[in-house]
């Protein structure tokens, strides 16, 4: 290869590289990009946060049923204990 044809290939490569090189450093920024939330649809959100708050509520009856049953359990498990007389 004579001076000419490699200073002519160096040149070739030099073009090929500035041209490619944006091309390549936005496929890479495309490639590492964070990808999009999903899309929600409109009164999706309140749908759910009302279903939540039923769901709250829903979980707060239970905890009292819960405890009422806990109680009633508790007072059947002691033993009728007859009053002390008093003193006076």
């Amino acid at each position: 290869m004579n001076p000419q044809e490699s200073v002519a290939f160096l040149g070739l490569m030099a073009v090929i590289f500035l041209i490619t090189r944006p091309l390549v450093g936005a496929l890479a920024r495309r490639i590492n990009r964070e990808p999009a939330p999903p899309a929600v649809a409109d009164g999706a959100m309140e749908d759910v946060r009302a279903d939540l708050e039923d769901a709250h509520r829903r979980i707060a009856a239970l905890e009292e049923r819960v405890d009422f049953a806990e109680r009633m359990l508790a007072k059947q498990r002691e033993p009728d204990r007859p009053a002390l007389p008093r003193q006076q």
